[in-house]
């Protein structure tokens, strides 16, 4: 029955849904991922390692040791590796100094676009589907624009993309043309599981990467979360769990006819089991992924279909960043 509830649609949604946003809300195009790219600069997480300056596609971390990048010469302080004194500077000012080093290295980001048919669902501004496709491609524009290696698992019911991660322009024109196909499947449920996807990023992420996966999070199982602790341990993840706000709050107690386009039925939302299902249903998984997500140092964003995409995903980020 709680399946039905994701075609309340005819009945209880929003014109915006068709109306608004950057498309009609029920189907991705191309135009409207390239548009993402507006975004950008709201993008640009200095805290989390993105680097700010234009045109550079690396990320440095700190690192000191001979055959890496020169940084700089500065004053020699007691622990320093003696092996790395400028003997030429320190000659010349009579004072010790060290040549100072950093490692500079890809960061191949990576991300995990679900399609599959839950999905395809909403009632207010956008369906599901939609929001996620544009969360994606705003923050692999993001990544792009710093240069990063972009690769991608998209997936729906009857489509399974893997697209390695490369710099290139036509790797980013793959991802979105991913995501416009699986946005636009229309098959029903029995297709690539999340656990699935979860396993293959398990095995292709690298240590040092960044990993977005952007899903509304049904069928988060256990094995999904062993394989996400996997990846978590040697790659920094955000998590965009995109949901509808008619999984958040059950509907206004009263008598509903729901269909899924071939079957019908009606559901009396005024029943106290119904609603105490119901909220086991949506309400406790989503408390339940947070609260994973926190013990592992997984940055988790809540994103409501008639949200605001790109502040609630910088605001998410941002103000993890700040409690570590």
């Amino acid at each position: 029955m709680f399946d039905k509830l994701k075609t309340f649609l005819r009945s209880k949604t929003d014109s915006s849904v068709r109306n608004g946003g950057d498309g009609d809300g029920v189907h991705v195009t191309l135009p409207e991922l390239l548009a993402q790219k507006r975004f950008v600069p709201l993008l640009s997480f200095d805290k989390t390692g993105f680097s700010k300056a234009e045109g550079l596609g690396v990320h440095r971390s700190p690192f000191r040791g001979r055959g890496m990048e020169f940084d700089e010469v500065r004053a020699y302080h007691q622990g320093d590796d003696i092996r790395l004194i400028d003997w030429r500077v320190t000659a010349r000012t009579g004072k010790a100094h060290t040549k100072l080093y950093r490692e500079e290295r890809d960061r191949p980001v990576l991300f995990l676009g679900d399609f599959r048919a839950g999905m395809r669902f909403g009632t207010k501004k956008a369906f599901k589907s939609v929001v996620a496709a544009r969360v994606l491609a705003a923050l692999a524009w993001a990544s792009r624009e710093h240069g990063d290696k972009i690769g991608a698992i998209v997936m729906s019911e009857n489509h399974y993309f893997k697209i390695a991660p490369h710099r290139q322009m036509r790797r980013l024109m793959e991802v979105f043309n991913a995501v416009i196909t699986a946005a636009d499947d229309d098959g029903t449920a029995g297709g690539a599981t999340l656990e699935d996807a979860l396993a293959e990023l398990r095995r292709v992420s690298k240590n040092g990467g960044r990993v977005y996966i952007v899903s509304d999070f049904y069928g988060f199982d256990d094995e999904c979360k062993k394989h996400l602790t996997y990846i978590a341990r040697q790659c920094d993840v955000v998590c965009v769990q995109v949901f509808d706000v008619l999984e958040e709050t059950p509907p206004p107690p009263g008598t509903y006819r729901i269909s899924d386009g071939k079957r019908s039925a009606t559901i009396y939302t005024d029943d106290k089991k119904w609603r105490e299902a119901y909220e086991k249903m949506f309400v406790e998984p989503r408390r339940d992924l947070e609260s994973f997500c926190k013990s592992r140092h997984i940055v988790y964003i809540a994103l409501r279909t008639d949200g605001d995409i790109v502040q609630t995903v910088r605001r998410g980020v941002l103000t993890a960043e700040e409690k570590r």
